[in-house]
């Protein structure tokens, strides 16, 4: 997964061919245009008036994984409109591995006014920021690791190349660090709920981008939205395939193994399993919350509102920005995505805690 999808020449993202949005090969949601940004601005503008009222440090909005850097570059215009203060002290940070998706990025960074730059987890662990790290669509981009349930008990399934084509192939046991990862989460694999053939996934690589995420922060917040389910949804025994698909032309495929290179492949992320290594990677738990629920709590119904208004833009418009905030909420699709937010060095934003959570959240000393 990780070779078909960074590799610089072969692969899908880090060749640069991947075309994000209605035109490519899947929507994300920053691909909507301004609509989320807009959305996501209160919360963001809570955290980075948290932090510029309580350190002189200079403050960073980092976004790992950008894309095409649509999202960053609207949010850098938002944040300078509303808090022109801070041109100076306030930066975009972004992560990219990929060469040509850099590129991309920068052309999109030009047209907004905030300092910026392009930076790597080691740059970020060798001075940490001041700030809020978000990760759109990131984690489910991550390489994963299949298991599945043998004759003989739990083993890996590993990837094999016979006459041109991909295939699983059972592979060893699995380690007990890894049943007793998931047994730490709530999830027994010992039970015999689970027929043999039985198959899933694990992205161990979560856990070390939880060390990498935690070690970029000196004071701030982590944001993570992704497709995602608790672990025991995600690990049911009813669930006999996992989460792992291939997207291509808009369209879902069961098998990762379609165009190698040529598609996205992704996995649902386990939020129990990115709390538990989040946690152990120095992180605190703010909460977590579906982004339907989120954007409502941030004013979606009320831009929703505005747009029925007589004195408003031309219907046209109208309706295809009401149809892009009924995406997002949308819970078959964009609206199911979970939003997960920890934090590390700070309290939560005063007594009513984060606005997207909608609820007041527990600080811890």
């Amino acid at each position: 997964m990780d070779w078909v999808l960074q590799d610089p020449i072969h692969g899908y993202y880090g060749s640069g061919q991947v075309v994000f949005g209605v035109r490519g090969d899947f929507v994300t949601a920053s691909s909507l245009g301004p609509t989320l940004p807009r959305l996501l601005l209160p919360q963001l503008l809570q955290c980075l008036d948290v932090l510029a009222t309580t350190t002189s440090e200079d403050l960073a909005l980092v976004e790992w994984g950008p894309g095409d850097g649509e999202l960053s570059r609207e949010l850098g215009v938002l944040l300078a409109q509303e808090r022109p203060q801070w041109q100076q002290r306030l930066q975009l940070l972004l992560v990219e591995t990929s060469p040509l998706l850099q590129k991309r990025q920068a052309h999109h960074l030009q047209q907004q006014p905030l300092p910026w730059r392009h930076c790597s987890p080691a740059t970020l662990a060798s001075a940490p920021v001041h700030g809020v790290l978000m990760a759109n669509e990131l984690l489910d981009a991550l390489p994963v690791e299949r298991f599945t349930r043998g004759d003989d008990g739990w083993h890996w399934q590993w990837v094999s190349c016979s006459s041109g084509h991909l295939a699983w192939q059972l592979g060893p046991l699995l380690p007990p660090e890894v049943l007793h990862l998931l047994e730490a989460v709530g999830v027994q694999l010992a039970q015999d709920a689970f027929a043999q053939g039985w198959s899933s996934e694990i992205a161990l690589s979560h856990g070390q981008w939880c060390k990498a995420a935690a070690a970029a922060l000196q004071r701030g917040w982590v944001w993570c939205m992704d497709y995602g389910h608790s672990a025991q949804r995600y690990y049911s025994p009813q669930r006999g395939d996992g989460t792992l698909m291939a997207y291509g032309g808009q369209q879902a495929m069961g098998s990762p193994f379609c165009r190698p290179g040529q598609m996205d492949i992704t996995a649902h992320i386990c939020t129990d399993l990115v709390r538990h290594w989040a946690e152990a990677a120095g992180l605190h738990t703010c909460g977590e919350v579906s982004q339907g629920q989120g954007l409502l709590a941030l004013g979606l119904a009320k831009q929703l509102g505005q747009l029925s208004q007589r004195d408003g833009p031309p219907l046209a418009q109208r309706l295809a920005r009401r149809e892009a905030l009924l995406r997002l909420v949308d819970p078959a699709g964009l609206g199911g995505f979970r939003w997960l937010f920890f934090r590390r060095g700070i309290h939560d934003p005063g007594p009513g805690g984060l606005v997207a959570l909608g609820e007041p959240a527990t600080a811890e000393g």
